[in-house]
């Protein structure tokens, strides 16, 4: 029988706790030193990537509601270097400048930093160039995961959705609805999802026409906005140039960045005619069958105002064929009939000046030259010379005119849902009446008619109707006043008129070898039509005419 020794417990449990204690302290050693560096690079990455909570995700959907990821996180390597352990900088940044394709004397400032612990050489690696690494066997040398922003896209919709760029801070969302939504997306306890009211669909097809005529038309710029003009849903936004939002660093020149739809304002031309006429006709001033004498041009002040084609469409003239044949008489016939403080109350209330609203930045329209109350600046004004506006602002402006006259607020985020299931859905809760169903319906008819009769001929559609108006506006000279030889063409239309289902603005910005926009744009805004009627299975609102 063996006896009880309590010296002998004494002795175990000593044992024992050394025994913890030199495995605390080895695993400390190895934590502290061994692991020291990449803990410390691991930490630091963190930091940079703003901590542990995944950012929300951007999607669009179809017709049938299906999902589409347009920006989502996702995992890349990353090689990174600890230059205290670096023994020869000069020799190991001329290896990496061939293995990661980076400048070498910049590789080898990064290299000689002997008390810096993380140095990052590149992020977003093939997996080709992390062998690359691992065969060089280079103890200064790692590769990490991390998780960044992912655009499966690349270019598309790149100016809407922005990018998630580096700041001293970490990671923030710039430019688009990153930028707009960064709150939401990064959230300091929960992130959340976006889900767009545009149609990844229509989109596609958007883009595609945009780069099609900015390539044919050798334009320097061009937009594109579908809108649902009851609800201000954007459906879809296209801007040229675009950039790679996966790549935005390599991106040269920073106007790439900017939405021209809600950035660039611009002078209109023609396609503001219509809402110099809803004054008109909403006031009492004018009605469709008023009738002015059309001798060509008219004389304001010191300076003589023109038609496009001044010796074109002479004599007595209906204010239906003034937007017909574009007459830019006839609208300054209008403008005239108005006080000058109820015409511009009404530009006002149209919108123009104001900020649309919409969930991106943007700027609002400039009335600035109206301030002056001089008669010729009215005059100008009234056909889209000398004010300036952004394409969604025209756009918005001009949907009063299609919806039955109320002002909307166009918006891209449909839904906002939380991680915890829980969804905000935005409300079109800014719309206002400016002017009555009645004009709305007056107006209609006067652009179903520019369609049918006029420059927007090339936008019907068999077995729909169509409204719409034509804008060939010259390019002002910032530089010595007056206007250059070069032309911005926009065309606005909406369909099935009387119910429209969208409003779409095309605009492009210098095209070559071509005048009028009739031919530019209006084009495009069928193809458009077309697709739209066809894949939302839109039926048609009128008969088509048999074939002899």
């Amino acid at each position: 029988m063996i006896k009880y020794n309590p010296e002998n417990r004494i002795l175990v449990l000593t044992f024992m706790f050394v025994l913890l204690g030199l495995l605390i302290w080895g695993r400390f050693f190895y934590l502290t030193v061994i692991r020291h560096d990449y803990y410390l690079a691991k930490a630091k990455n963190i930091s940079d990537n703003r901590g542990a909570i995944p950012r929300g995700s951007i999607f669009l959907t179809d017709k049938d509601n299906v999902p589409y990821a347009v920006a989502l996180n996702k995992e890349f390597p990353l090689v990174y270097a600890v230059p205290a352990k670096v023994k020869d900088p000069v020799g190991l940044a001329k290896k990496l400048a061939l293995v990661l394709e980076l400048d070498e004397q910049l590789l080898f400032q990064k290299l000689s930093k002997p008390n810096d612990p993380y140095e990052i050489l590149k992020r977003k690696v093939s997996d080709d160039t992390v062998n690359a690494i691992k065969a060089l066997k280079e103890p200064a040398l790692n590769i990490d995961d991390e998780t960044l922003r992912y655009y499966p896209e690349g270019l598309y919709l790149s100016q809407v959705i922005g990018f998630l760029g580096f700041n001293k801070n970490g990671q923030a969302g710039q430019y688009g609805l990153e930028e707009y939504y960064d709150k939401d997306l990064s959230g300091l306890i929960s992130s959340a999802d976006l889900v767009l009211t545009i149609d990844s669909t229509i989109q596609a097809q958007t883009g595609t026409l945009l780069a099609a005529a900015v390539k044919k038309w050798q334009a320097d710029n061009g937009s594109i906005i579908v809108m649902n003009p009851k609800s201000g849903d954007i459906i879809a936004m296209a801007s040229f140039p675009d950039f790679d939002a996966n790549n935005y660093s390599a991106v040269l020149d920073k106007n790439s960045f900017v939405n021209s739809a809600t950035l660039k304002r611009y002078e209109p031309g023609s396609v503001f005619k219509p809402i110099t006429m809803a004054i008109g006709i909403e006031t009492g001033a004018v009605t469709p069958e008023t009738k002015y004498y059309n001798t060509g041009s008219v004389r304001i002040n010191d300076r003589t105002i023109s038609n496009s084609i001044p010796d074109e469409i002479l004599g007595w003239q209906t204010m239906t064929t003034v937007l017909e044949q574009s007459l830019n008489t006839g609208v300054v016939f209008v403008e005239q009939k108005v006080p000058k403080d109820i015409f511009l109350k009404y530009l006002k209330d149209f919108g123009i000046d104001i900020k649309t609203g919409i969930d991106v930045n943007e700027v609002p329209g400039d009335l600035s030259v109206l301030s002056s109350m001089r008669d010729v600046n009215f005059a100008t004004a009234s056909f889209g010379q000398g004010v300036a506006l952004t394409p969604i602002e025209l756009l918005r402006a001009l949907s009063a005119i299609a919806n039955g006259g109320k002002l909307v607020r166009p918006h891209l985020v449909a839904r906002i849902v939380s991680r915890n299931g829980e969804t905000y859905e935005t409300k079109n809760d800014s719309q206002s009446q400016i002017i009555s169903s009645e004009t709305s319906v007056k107006l209609i008819n006067m652009l179903v008619n520019a369609v049918e009769n006029g420059s927007g001929r090339r936008a019907q559609v068999k077995g729909y109707t169509v409204a719409g108006k034509t804008g060939t506006a010259q390019v002002p000279d910032l530089k010595n006043g007056g206007y250059l030889d070069e032309y911005i063409h926009t065309f606005v239309g909406f369909a099935p008129a009387y119910d429209p289902k969208f409003i779409a603005l095309i605009k492009l910005d210098g095209p070559k070898g071509i005048r009028f926009a009739e031919s530019t744009t209006v084009p495009i805004f069928h193809d458009l039509a077309q697709f739209i009627f066809s894949y939302l299975a839109i039926p048609p609102d009128k008969p088509v005419e048999p074939q002899p």
